[in-house]
Order: structure tokens, then sequence, then C-alpha cells
């Protein structure tokens, strides 16, 4: 018993050890739970203004949530958005860190020299299309839990819990409803993750240079050519995750309007108004002025940026424990 007991140990240890895509969706995982419940309230507040528009401030939404609901109003929704989120962000990043190492490898071939892993390095360009196919992958296989997620949000009272949500949406308007809104998602995603991926990454290189020279006298390398490692300062970080959501959020919100618009459609008695995510973005357009499509991104921005930023810190984070490293 005890010999099959050490088998079992060492064969887990040997897993682990080479388990680096497992860890890397653990690590992506872990970030995005810890970020999305952190900022759980401004991403409720926003995901009112954006179905329900309206002018009310962010605060005073705040106020009124927490008078009419308390509490427990800031984190409506949030088990089902960790449910999504923690997936999400584990496969953002696993597919994030593969799609970059295939593309050098894709590069490095064509090279005659070899040791090209140390000298070639992915453009900013490069980055960004990696982070938008890798976004896209992740909320394709996710969506399910974003349409519930969004009906939790804005019907508390309604459904006890994630399945009675998702049985009610199926109810209403058929399976097809767990779908609904896909197409901005999946447009909006390849800009909001590579827009993303791209500004922190691109950041996060030029500054690790800029500490590297400054702490080295101009130098990059130690005595065996090996890259000096150096280790950014938290705040600085965080600035880059924020710098990073904040773009992210602006360049892809109009979408994320569309999308929670034409999620509620044909549900709790809202009427079906848009049958195609251009003829959304029409009517909004045409009916509340393109100021519509902005609509909530103030919250958003607020929600995405800190959130954003505690992500990229969780994730070097668990990276640092796990013992990965990134290219």
């Amino acid at each position: 018993m005890k010999a099959i007991n050490v088998g079992i140990m060492q064969s887990a240890s040997h897993f682990w050890k080479n388990a680096e895509r497992t860890k890397f969706l653990l690590a992506g995982a872990v970030a995005g739970i810890v970020s999305r419940t952190a900022v759980s309230p401004l991403e409720v507040v926003a995901t009112m203004q954006m179905v329900q528009g309206g002018d009310k401030k962010m605060l005073q939404e705040l106020s009124h949530l927490f008078q009419s609901e308390g509490i427990r109003g800031f984190f409506k929704g949030n088990a089902a958005n960790c449910l999504k989120v923690a997936p999400t962000r584990g496969v953002q990043f696993f597919a994030f860190e593969n799609l970059k190492t295939r593309m050098l490898k894709y590069k490095c071939r064509q090279m005659p020299a070899s040791g090209c892993e140390d000298t070639v390095t992915l453009s900013p360009l490069e980055r960004l299309a990696a982070g938008g196919v890798a976004g896209m992958i992740a909320s394709s296989m996710v969506y399910p839990l974003e349409v519930v997620k969004t009906m939790l949000t804005m019907y508390p009272g309604k459904y006890g819990s994630i399945p009675m949500a998702a049985r009610a949406v199926v109810n209403e308007a058929g399976f097809s409803g767990l779908y609904k809104g896909l197409a901005p998602t999946l447009v909006a995603m390849f800009p909001y993750v590579g827009v993303e991926f791209m500004i922190y990454e691109s950041t996060k290189i030029a500054t690790e240079k800029y500490y590297r020279r400054r702490q080295n006298d101009g130098m990059e390398t130690d005595s065996n050519g090996e890259l000096i490692q150096v280790m950014l300062p938290v705040v600085v970080s965080l600035g880059l995750g924020a710098l990073a959501g904040a773009a992210a959020q602006t360049s892809a919100h109009p979408f994320d309007v569309v999308r929670k618009r034409m999620q509620i459609q044909g549900i709790n008695g809202n009427p079906t108004l848009y049958k195609t995510t251009i003829g959304c973005f029409k009517g909004i357009s045409r009916k509340e002025g393109v100021g519509a499509l902005y609509k909530g991104l103030r919250p958003a921005c607020v929600a995405t940026i800190p959130g954003t930023a505690v992500s990229y810190i969780v994730y070097e984070t668990m990276k640092t424990w796990l013992g990965l490293s990134s290219v």
C-alpha cells in the first residue's frame, strides 16, 4: 500500500512539474476570480447603465443600489461572473501564451541561425493578433455564462440560482437565447483582449528594459550573456495593467453595449427590437444617439482599470509561484 502511495505521489509530482499548460490555466483563472470580485460593485452599475440607459451618476447608482438591495446588491451575479471569468481568463492567458510560443517558433524556422529564441521577439502587432485570437477562443467557450450573469444582474429577485437563470433563458428564448449577442462579443473580443495584452506586454517589456539599464549601469546582460532579470515595483505593474485595461475597454465598449442589449431581448417581457448586430448598432444610434453606445463607459472603465491592474498583478505573482515564464 505504501509503495502504491509513493508511486501516486511521484506520478503527481512528475505531472505537475511538466504541466505548463495547466499552470497557465490556473494562473489565469485565479487572476480572473480575484480581480472580478474586487470590482464587482462597479461592474454591476456598469451593466445596469448599459442595459437601462439613464443619466444617473455612478455614485448615485451605487448609493441607490446599496439602499435598495444592501451589500448583497453589489455582488449580484458575481457567482456567475466568477464561474464565467475563471475559465475565460484561464483560457485567454493559456491561449495567448501558447500562440506567442508558436509564433516565435515559426519566426525562428524562417531564420538560418541557431538559438534564435534568444534574439527573436514578437512585435506589438503580433502580440495584438495573439491576444485577439485568444480572446475570441475564450469567449466562444463560455458565452452562455455571460448571458446568465446579465440576467442575474438585471433581475436578481427572479432567479434563485445560476441553473435556474439558465433554464429560464432556454424556456423563454430557446437554446439559442444562451448565445444572443455572441457575434458582437466575438468582434469586440479581438480588439479588446488584443489591445489589452499588446499594451500591457509592450509597455512591460519597455519598462523592464529601462529598469534593467538603470540598475546595471546601462547593461542588459550579465557576464554570461544572459538577460538580467528585474522585478518591477507593484505600483508600476498596477499602472501598466490599468493603462491596458482603459485602452481595451474604450476600444470595445460600443460592442459591449450592443451585446448586453441583445442578451435581454425576448426575456422577462423585453421586446425583440434587433435581429442583427449591425441592426442593433443602427437602432441604438438612431433612437438614442451615438453617445448611447458609450453609456456605462465611465463605471466600466472605473471597474476595468483596477480590475485589469489587479488581474495582472495576481497573474504575474502566480507565474512566479508556479515557475512560469513568458516569451
